[in-house]
């Protein structure tokens, strides 16, 4: 077998293991479950050559905010992926949230973080994280069939304070597919501007976001 044809295999296999936490109809509890069993494993599956997300959002995170001292909480943080790259640009108070007990002691031991919580963003019942506690929200790859709902936009825009920064990347194919999201999220994320809870800076496409896949990139400033 050639370098090539072997790399290929191996990026399909990921690609896989990535779609074990994306399966149509997964509820959130399955997918915690599934994030909790591949916990250990995920950081080599799903490396940068392969998941650019994180690194998108750290950096959009080094363009849009200049003071590397605001507190900030990665949100779905899984490992400490989007964590690492805020630390590389120089940030310095950084939270973790996320419902997987097993991906936040993984990145527990990375030394990323100040304080790490084990919850999930739902729709209809707060976390424990007291309204406008952060300067800056920042998310990637926490949306997905079973994982935040259409609804979470709002607990998360509830945990930035008055002229924080938003920035949620996603994989745009999902508003596509993903039942919670079609006709759903974009429409929110719009309600949501129109009562006056956040304004939109920027909403565009990246490439290559996730295995060769379009990103779509949300940018707001709280109000």
């Amino acid at each position: 077998m050639s370098s090539t044809n072997q790399e290929i295999n191996e990026n399909e296999a990921k690609y896989q293991r990535n779609f074990g936490a994306h399966v149509p109809g997964m509820n959130n509890k399955q997918v915690v479950e599934y994030y909790d069993q591949w916990a250990e494993n995920y950081d080599g599956d799903l490396d940068a050559s392969v998941y650019r997300g994180p690194q998108i959002a750290a950096d959009l995170c080094n363009i849009f905010i200049s003071n590397k001292n605001l507190r900030i909480i990665d949100i779905g943080a899984g490992t400490g992926f989007c964590g690492h790259f805020l630390k590389q640009h120089g940030f310095t108070q950084i939270d973790a949230i996320d419902p997987s007990a097993s991906m936040i002691k993984v990145a527990k031991s990375k030394n990323i973080y100040q304080n790490l919580f084990v919850e999930g963003i739902s729709g209809d019942v707060q976390t424990s994280i007291e309204t406008g506690t952060y300067d800056v929200g920042v998310l990637s790859g926490a949306f997905g069939e079973g994982h935040i709902p259409c609804e979470g936009v709002k607990e998360i825009a509830r945990l930035v304070k008055p002229n924080g920064k938003i920035i949620l990347v996603m994989r745009k194919e999902y508003l596509n597919y993903v039942k919670d999201y079609v006709n759903k999220l974009e429409p929110m994320m719009k309600k949501m501007e129109d009562e006056s809870i956040w304004t939109r800076i920027a909403f565009f496409e990246v490439e290559n976001y996730s295995f060769d896949k379009a990103g779509l990139v949300c940018i707001f400033r709280r109000n």
